[in-house]
């Protein structure tokens, strides 16, 4: 066996933080809640606690042990959340074995949506890009027992194409083969790439949700800028230049509705580098990004 699909399946049974025994810590932030609509705004505390941990797996690569024990927690918060988890694997270049570990809330079934964030990362460890994103996704978790649609928490692998070499973003490729292969395409109404979301944007606008739709769709960028205006947080649509560049991208590319929420008109200045610490993120942009996400989730 492969060494990092050793390491994924022992961590899956619970591994720490040194990658050997139980971790009782790791899912302790995360008890169950009542959902957005009945519990109190979320703080970004354990979104933030939660966002310090993946980073602090260190550089995480495409198939690589840090990747795999960032993996591992994002499991284990899931299902100490009580979502029905699963754990979908994948080849990238190299020989190596990379995955994606879904979480699934139950909600309408006649309708589907996604959020998710992309686990691993390039130079550095990544806090803003993307130990923000996914430490979004475990606060989540808890908070969605009742969305108003079939929900899936997904943290995805091997995202960085600057790492892998490949033309996709290999994690959510893999991805939409499995909403295709379960014939879900028509009843995806979003998927939404957290990506950048622990560092909000200044001069008044805290994020850019950003797609290569020419225009809004009333039920895609429509109904997520709803969700922005509805819980206060600032929020400006951009379309996406040449190319889009997170997970959304493969989505979009299979004609399925899809949008990314990242940090704004300031941008991340130290994307891709080794200055991406934890330090640098902020506490209220990630409750403001829990909030907006949360509300999408529940509103019809």
């Amino acid at each position: 066996m492969r060494p990092a699909l050793a390491l994924i399946g022992l961590c899956l049974a619970g591994c720490g933080a040194g990658g050997v025994g139980p971790d009782p810590g790791a899912v302790g932030t995360f008890s169950v809640s009542p959902g957005a609509s009945g519990a109190a705004a979320p703080s970004g505390a354990a979104a933030l606690r939660a966002a310090r941990r993946v980073a602090g797996y260190g550089r995480r690569h495409a198939g690589g042990r840090a990747e795999a024990r960032a993996h591992a927690y994002v499991a284990r918060a899931f299902r100490g959340a009580g979502l029905r988890t699963s754990v979908q694997r994948f080849g990238v270049p190299g020989g190596k074995r990379s995955r994606n570990v879904i979480g699934v809330a139950q909600g309408r079934r006649n309708c589907l949506r996604i959020v998710m964030a992309h686990t691993d990362s390039a130079r550095g460890i990544g806090a803003n890009d993307n130990a923000s994103g996914v430490g979004t996704l475990a606060a989540l978790a808890p908070r969605i027992e009742r969305p108003a649609c079939d929900t899936w928490l997904v943290a995805t692998g091997s995202e960085e194409r600057i790492v892998t070499g490949a033309s996709d973003h290999l994690g959510a490729l893999a991805l939409v083969r499995k909403v295709r292969a379960r014939g879900l395409r028509g009843r995806l109404g979003w998927a939404l790439s957290l990506d950048e979301v622990g560092r909000d944007g200044l001069r008044g606008r805290a994020f850019w949700l950003r797609s290569p739709a020419r225009r809004r769709r009333a039920g895609v960028e429509g109904a997520l800028l709803a969700a922005a205006r509805r819980t206060g947080v600032p929020t400006a649509f951009r379309r996406d230049g040449r190319d889009s560049n997170s997970d959304h991208r493969e989505f979009a590319r299979a004609g399925l509705p899809a949008a990314k929420l990242g940090t704004g008109g300031a941008g991340e200045p130290c994307r891709h580098s080794a200055c991406d610490r934890t330090r640098r993120l902020r506490q209220a942009s990630l409750a403001r990004a829990q909030r907006l996400v949360e509300r999408a989730l529940a509103q019809d």
